[in-house]
């Protein structure tokens, strides 16, 4: 393997001002994709696409689509934006998450849901200051996140396992909490996740993927290995029995956990894709972040080892089936392979997420006898 999506890495503007691509993402054409900026000593970020090498750039703080961000980038920095689809804007204590119009009511619903769910013993959720169409403006939380945790030398290793262990033991005594009969409601008011409907999100992103390595000889291996690899996650998705629908965040990851003082609840945010899913499908995405962490030398070996360690005791805590979690985490990989191929800094890593099971865990150095079980 060795092709990848031809995104560079700068890119000119009709001024010559040099932009550094910061994230991508494939267009629904081939050839033509989505792009956010950044260039040195300007803050904040821009959107753009480049479509068939061309750049397009959109105006700044402005989006057709998305007509609320007009109003809100004045107020202060974009730090978020895929062009026509969503963006957030930082302002002091506040952040302002845009949406499409008709997708801002969902949004205020699911994060209206997750704190009325979750106790505020166990994890501070963002307070919502206000809501209009297309923009819902919410609090910052206290703190940094585990991520930024993990990546501090300062902290010491036993402050990083205190957080993860905390975490774990916040997570499973939550889930206990929302079943009782006084959070019904709210936890049906929630939209399933079910594996079919997790299934259909991982192919549109295996299909875009496809289409732009189509008709490419030198992308014939990816092209093979991706539909490989789809196979195998779609099997496992639906052959294995499901485990029960649980409260779920939607896209957890440990920029999603924020730790602050020693005594204080863990910090929990960006409930847009809060549902009810498989308590697998969480705790799956976490475990592949954590190696997509340290493949990309944003964590070391053994915090990896630590995170990971509490993240298998948490889904053994919660009755997760084995094959379930390997199950989500192979969604995980792939749909992670897909997205970062898209991104210049990580394409070359983006290739082992990317390999059918067997050989991704050749690749890592992983004995395929150590495959399974997959906890």
């Amino acid at each position: 393997m060795g092709w990848h999506p031809p995104v560079p890495a700068v890119i000119l503007d009709a001024d010559n001002t040099e932009w550094q691509v910061i994230r991508s993402w494939p267009d629904d054409s081939a050839e033509d994709y989505v792009l956010e900026l950044g260039a040195p000593g300007r803050a904040g970020v821009r959107a753009a696409h480049l479509r068939a090498g061309q750049l397009e750039l959109l105006r700044d703080g402005r989006d057709r689509r998305l007509p609320a961000l007009k109003h809100a980038s004045p107020l202060g920095e974009v730090v978020v934006h895929r062009a026509h689809k969503r963006a957030v804007v930082r302002a002091g204590e506040h952040y302002l998450k845009i949406f499409r119009a008709r997708q801002s009511d969902e949004a205020v619903g699911r994060h209206a849901r997750m704190n009325e769910l979750l106790g505020a013993e166990d994890f501070l959720t963002p307070e919502i200051v206000s809501s209009a169409p297309g923009c819902l403006t919410i609090m910052t939380l206290p703190g940094r996140s585990l991520f930024e945790l993990g990546n501090d030398r300062a902290a010491s290793d036993a402050q990083f396992e205190k957080a993860w262990q905390k975490w774990s033991r916040a997570w499973v005594r939550q889930h206990s909490l929302v079943q009782t009969p006084a959070h019904r409601s709210s936890l049906e008011a929630l939209p399933p996740r079910t594996a079919a409907v997790e299934l259909a999100s991982l192919q549109r992103t295996v299909s875009l993927w496809l289409l732009h390595a189509q008709d490419i000889p030198a992308a014939q291996p990816e092209r093979t290995a991706v539909r490989v690899a789809a196979g195998q996650t779609a099997r496992k998705l639906l052959r294995t029995d499901p485990d029960p629908l649980v409260w779920s965040h939607g896209d957890l990851h440990d920029k999603q956990i924020f730790t602050a003082d020693p005594g204080a609840p863990l910090g929990l945010l960006d409930f847009d894709e809060a549902c009810r899913a498989e308590a697998a499908a969480d705790l799956a995405n976490l475990a592949v972040h954590l190696q997509l962490r340290l493949r990309q030398h944003r964590l070391g070996a053994e915090r990896y080892q630590t995170a990971r360690r509490h993240v298998i005791a948490t889904a053994e805590e919660l009755r997760v089936a084995p094959a379930r979690f390997d199950a989500y985490a192979s969604a995980t990989r792939l749909r992670l392979g897909c997205l970062y191929s898209f991104r210049p800094q990580w394409a070359a890593l983006a290739e082992e997420f990317l390999l059918p099971d067997g050989e991704q865990a050749l690749a890592a150095g992983v004995p395929a006898a150590r495959v399974e079980p997959t906890y």
